[in-house]
């Protein structure tokens, strides 16, 4: 028993395993995006010119380590390689899909996979709106759907609309709730008062 074979058999599994699970974190991002209808508008809301920082770096990092080891012809480290790559391209996937905003004609989706930064219309009770840098900062005061009705408490969504978006997104907004309320704009108030 050679404890350096044992590692390397141990680093190769935790490998396989977490390129296993990037491989359905990525198809289960997919298939919420897939299950969305109805569809209005969406952007892009990474840190790195919309894409996601880190994700897209890992992926530049194990497309440039795979072109090195192809070069070189290290034929050893070609599934070592093949899994980091696979990887990062289902991380990328899966963050960029989960990063982006969806303004359907059912509600808003901040996050696909996150049941609690997903909000309907009707739940709406209030919003805010306050012009910032390339864009606009939108806050949401919803309600939680309880289990009892006298169990209610109010939740906030914090959303960025991006300039080029902003008038298609407000039209929907008034189209949707606007009916039953205006935002308060133009006005000092601190984002934090509502947390």
């Amino acid at each position: 028993m050679n404890f350096s074979t044992d590692i390397h058999s141990l680093f190769v599994l935790l490998l396989s395993l977490f390129t296993l699970g990037s491989t359905f974190l990525a198809a289960y991002t997919v298939a919420n995006a897939l299950r969305l209808r109805n569809i209005r508008i969406s952007w892009k809301s990474g840190k790195l010119k919309g894409y996601p920082l880190f994700s897209t770096l890992f992926l530049g990092f194990s497309a440039l380590l795979a072109v090195v080891v192809i070069h070189n012809q290290l034929e050893i480290y070609y599934s070592i390689v093949g899994c980091y790559t696979w990887m990062g391209l289902c991380w990328f996937v899966s963050s960029f899909i989960t990063s982006k905003a969806y303004i359907t004609d059912h509600g808003i989706v901040k996050n696909i996979n996150d049941p609690s930064q997903t909000i309907a219309w009707h739940q709406i009770n209030d919003y805010v709106e306050k012009p910032s840098l390339r864009g606009s900062d939108y806050v949401f005061i919803y309600q939680e759907k309880p289990l009892y009705a006298f169990n209610r408490r109010l939740i906030r969504l914090e959303l960025f609309v991006p300039d080029k978006k902003t008038d298609k997104f407000n039209k929907i907004v008034s189209l949707k709730i606007g009916k039953t309320m205006t935002p308060v704009a133009d006005s000092s108030f601190d984002f934090k008062a509502f947390e």
